[in-house]
């Protein structure tokens, strides 16, 4: 903490010194005793190192202040420095102030100077535009309208000023301000939309949400990419992990088909964040700071922000990017209401899927409201055939990495998401606004995992086996998936200065109460296979009752109950203050800080209930479920055992089961933990114009504490429960974070951009935890490591974006990122010390890591095509990506590519939007990844390249209702996993799936 408290004072005394000061400061000052000759010739310069000479301060000036010529200034004689300093103050029109030895001298502004205030708007509509610009003529004054389109313009002269007003996909505007001094003009500005000349086309609905998102990135002070609610809704996505996919350089992990974890240029959601309105979100997962973007609706957001360059008012935790999600808002000066309804269906498993969402929002003069909710329920499914393989001896010869296992799994799921948002605002006056913000996502899953696998336990020749074992197994679960966020702040903007304040509360919970498994056997089993599909391979079996359920039998059933909570408060406070160097150049001065306490624990039950005497038939536990068309039909199955009947069995009869206390132990205590955490930050940074260059500049210190306690589960060499040690751990790492981004604008519509950036990404809280699993019997240990470090990275990006007038964008850039102390999961042999010559898995610090790439983008509507082909449109981008990474391996060390890195990632959408229709095709790829790395290349875990194609459409009805479609995975594209050799892992298919619905909009 005394490296953050040193950083506010730092922060403290350097404004206090620029923005409070009077023009002469320190009354010290007077006991310096100085003589100065002047003649007609001299200048200020001059007098200044005379100055220098007998004070022993430093002056600094500019050339201008310099060369100011010392006319009407006489000899001073004897006298000390501040009344000298005040009488050239006086004399000569200068701010002058001080700092420890250091003197600063520049000219004063001009007193007679005021404000422009105003609102820009559709001239249509009267909706606000966003992010519009603003430039005052004859300067390199400008400024861009917030979120409710208003805007100011401070330290403007005196007299007549104009303004040019630009909006991307609008007419630009010119207007006439007579601006008095000390005090604030109004100029509202209506703009008027480009595309109403075309016939059929215009800016309004999904057209407008893209207006909106384009201006918001041209006028950004980082690079940033912006989806909007409408540009959302032009795809058949219906969750946020879905919608982020047809961002450029974003790539999503998939679960049962659906997106769910973000991957942004090559680097994992642990590399980055997910803020709410830029509050970080908790985590919703067991043991890691990620949160599943499957909970939360994208219907429920007003727009996603993918932030790629970081500025020292965000958390520094942003190495890959930060997913900047942005909830909906009371219009301006008007209300809302927003319905919609859908429904659809899941080819693969046959059932129904449904949404529904309300949302209403008004704004008063003083007062604005939203509310708003959505549900919606999917029923999804996934066939899965897995394969595993071992060693065998065949004829007397040793053969490697046969086929030793094939898991046929049929799974069905039921998902209830729902989201919920409130939102109150007061608008005491223009210049002040406050809200109170609650937000509630929650997904609701169950899931019934049905297995049939087949275990071979001797060749005979590469056909025939022998020994085999038949699993049917079970497992039903379910999951909640809780977010809850409150938000109470506000702004206020006083002349030139703008202050701003938020208190936040989220909560973050992963609950799994339910979890039944079951597996039933038969044993000794022989028959043939057939390899000459090795993705599908076919194994037939000897016998008229091998699947007779009476075979089947188990003596024994899982249950268990797993949760983590995340707490998180946090207060946060920012001060902007904006300045002027001179006539022409203007920019602002922010600093502020954040502190953030969080608490997080998990708890996990687990539990194997063992009969005393005999076993269970698995006729007695049948589901009855039946699937003859498994896997594009290649397979039948059934017989799966019904767990949940196995745990009413366990609940009426205990006094029949025994518990294994070493199963419960073990895969109870290592996983079970508590901890706290705070974060404490400050920053210091400045923003401003010279001519056509905006600098963005400056430092951010972040300081992390915590204290976890955790659990370390001894074993004895016959692989049985010992005891339990309790364990805990306490520690802190800080680091101060400088972050430059440049912005040089070619063309009022074109930019090239910079940025140089540093960053961080912390542990898992379960990596951090001082957990530890000894396995005696197999020498080996599993634990966390509470000595890792946060991994820190030095990025740097260029950027070159030039937006259509008729909307649109072309952009190409460059990124290099190095990654010091790169976290990931080893598994090594101990040398020396208590565990020596053991095998010891966990997670730690790396070498650095190097990921570097290049992204474009191009998206327009053909507006300047004749008649029905101005309607066309594209959406495309493309991302490529290197990395490297040394990792020890068994022989030698070698040079990898990162985990989860897609080397190469795109979209390619071809749409048409015309008298009320819209609609496209659209194809996400990504090219063939490392998944997991093993200890040689041989095991390491692939995923092959895969593309998903959708359609999406609709049509306004008249202006109040909309229809829509939406088909996702049209060519049902598999997810195929294969070893580092070519040897088939997971092979996945989940089929097609799609809805219809009505939007319906009265106001």
């Amino acid at each position: 903490m005394s490296r953050l408290l040193f950083l506010l004072l730092v922060i403290s005394g350097t404004t206090s010194g620029i923005l409070f000061a009077s023009d002469v400061m320190s009354q010290h000052l007077r006991k310096v005793s100085v003589t100065v000759e002047a003649d007609d010739r001299s200048n200020l310069g001059s007098i200044f190192r005379q100055l220098e000479k007998q004070s022993g301060f430093r002056f600094y000036y500019n050339k201008e202040v310099g060369e100011m010529e010392a006319v009407g200034f006489i000899n001073s004689g004897n006298t000390n420095l501040y009344e000298l300093l005040e009488a050239l103050s006086g004399t000569f029109h200068l701010k002058i102030t001080q700092n420890k030895n250091i003197i600063a001298v520049t000219q004063a502004l001009p007193q007679q100077s005021g404000r422009i205030v105003g609102r820009i708007t559709d001239a249509v509509s009267g909706e606000p535009l966003p992010n519009a610009t603003i430039q005052l003529q004859g300067s390199s004054s400008v400024t861009v309208t917030d979120n409710r389109g208003l805007y100011r313009l401070n330290g403007v002269p005196a007299g007549h000023a104009e303004l040019v007003v630009r909006y991307l996909g609008y007419v630009d505007q010119q207007v006439s301000v007579n601006v008095e001094a000390g005090r604030a003009k109004q100029a509202d500005v209506a703009m008027t939309p480009q595309l109403t000349e075309l016939e059929g086309i215009t800016v309004s609905g999904i057209r407008r949400g893209e207006v909106k998102s384009l201006n918001t990135m041209k006028n950004a002070e980082n690079i940033k990419y912006v989806l909007s609610q409408e540009q959302i809704e032009r795809f058949p996505d219906n969750t946020v992990g879905e919608a982020l996919q047809r961002v450029p350089g974003v790539a999503v992990g998939y679960s049962y088909g659906l997106a769910r974890n973000v991957i942004i240029r090559g680097l994992g959601q642990d590399q980055g964040s997910i803020t709410l309105n830029g509050n970080r979100l908790p985590s919703t997962s067991a043991g890691s700071r990620t949160t599943d973007l499957n909970g939360i609706l994208s219907n429920t957001v007003e727009a996603i922000e993918v932030i790629k360059t970081l500025t020292p008012d965000q958390d520094a935790d942003g190495t890959a990017g930060t997913v900047n999600i942005i909830t909906k808002t009371p219009p301006e000066n008007s209300r809302s209401l927003d319905g919609k309804a859908s429904l659809g269906n899941n080819l693969l498993v046959g059932k129904n899927l449904y949404e529904v969402g309300l949302n209403y929002s008004e704004r008063k003069t003083k007062w604005g409201y939203q509310l708003g909710g959505s549900y919606m329920r999917s029923l999804r499914g996934e066939d899965r055939i897995q394969k595993s393989y071992g060693n065998y001896t065949v004829a007397d010869v040793d053969q490697q990495n046969w086929l030793r296992v094939i898991s046929l799994e049929d799974t069905q799921l039921k998902r209830d998401n729902v989201g919920i948002q409130a939102e109150l605002n007061f608008y005491p006056h223009p210049e002040a606004s406050f809200y109170l913000r609650g937000n509630y996502n929650k997904y609701y899953e169950i899931q019934a995992r049905n297995n049939r696998n087949f275990v071979i336990g001797q060749y005979q020749n590469a056909s025939e086996v022998s020994g085999v074992t038949v699993e049917h197994a079970g497992n039903d679960r379910d999951y909640n998936r809780d977010l809850l966020m409150f938000s109470l702040g506000g702004k206020k903007a006083a002349g030139n200065w703008e202050l701003f304040g938020d208190l936040t509360y989220s909560r973050g919970v992963y609950d799994q109460p339910i979890y039944y498994s079951a597996n039933f056997t038969r044993r000794g089993l022989s028959g043939t296979v057939d390899l000459s599909e090795l993705r599908t391979p076919l194994i037939s079996l000897q016998g008229d009752d091998v699947y007779n359920p009476n075979q089947y039998a188990t003596n024994q059933y899982v249950n268990r109950h797993d949760s983590a909570l995340d707490h998180d408060g946090q207060a946060t406070v920012n001060a902007t203050r904006s300045f002027r160097f001179n006539e022409r150049d203007r920019g602002i001065i922010k600093f502020g800080g954040r502190f953030r306490y969080k608490y997080n624990e998990r708890s996990r039950n687990y539990f194997r209930h063992v009969l005393r005497d005999g076993n269970f038939s698995l006729a007695d536990f049948n589901t009855g479920i039946e699937r003859n068309d498994y896997y594009q039909n290649k397979y039948r199955i059934g017989m799966f055992p019904d767990v949940e009947r196995m745990e009413r069995y366990f609940r009426d009869n205990p006094e029949l089961f025994i518990d294994d206390v070493t199963y419960t132990r073990q895969n109870t205590d290592p996983d079970s933990y508590t901890g706290t955490e705070y974060l404490a930050a400050a920053y210091a940074m400045t923003r401003f114009n010279v001519d056509k260059l905006e600098v963005t500049a400056g430092v951010r210190y972040e300081q992390t504490g915590f204290d976890y306690k955790g659990n370390e589960v001894v074993l004895d060499e016959d692989g049985v429960y010992v005891r339990t040690n309790p364990v805990n751990t306490s520690k802190m790492f800080d680091g101060f974070f400088p972050s430059i981004n440049l912005k040089y604008a070619l063309t009022p519509q074109t930019n090239l951009r910079a940025a140089a950036t540093r960053s961080l990404s912390r542990p898992s809280y379960y990596d951090l935890v001082p957990w530890e699993e000894v396995l005696n019997r197999n020498q080996r240990v599993n634990k966390g490591n509470p000595d890792l470090q946060q991994a820190t990275a030095t990025n740097l990006d260029v950027l070159f974006e030039h937006y259509l007038s008729k909307i649109g964008l072309l952009s190409g850039g460059v990124f290099y990122k190095r990654i010091n102390d790169y976290i990931y999961s080893r598994s090594f042999q101990q040398v020396g010390g208590e565990y020596d010559g053991w095998r010891i898995d966990q997670a730690t610090n790396g070498a650095a890591a190097d990921v570097y790439g290049f992204e474009l983008a191009w998206q327009q509507q053909f507006t300047f095509l004749p008649g029905f082909l101005n309607g066309f449109g594209i959406y495309a981008n493309y991302t490529q990506i290197q990395s490297s990474f040394d990792v020890p391996g068994i022989e030698m060390d070698r040079t990898v590519r990162l985990p989860d890195m897609r080397p190469k990632v795109g979209n390619l959408a071809l749409s048409y939007e015309k008298y009320g229709f819209s609609g496209r095709i659209s194809a996400y790829f990504y090219e063939t990844f490392t998944m997991e790395l093993a200890d040689t290349p041989d095991n390491d875990l692939i995923e092959a390249g895969r593309m998903q194609l959708d359609f999406s459409a609709s049509q306004r009805i008249n202006p109040k209702t909309r229809i829509f479609i939406g088909v996702s995975n049209l060519t049902n594209a598999p997810v195929r996993n294969y070893y580092g050799d070519g040897r088939p892992d997971n092979d996945r298919i989940y089929s097609v799936w799609g809805n219809v619905g009505i939007r319906y909009s009265p106001f």
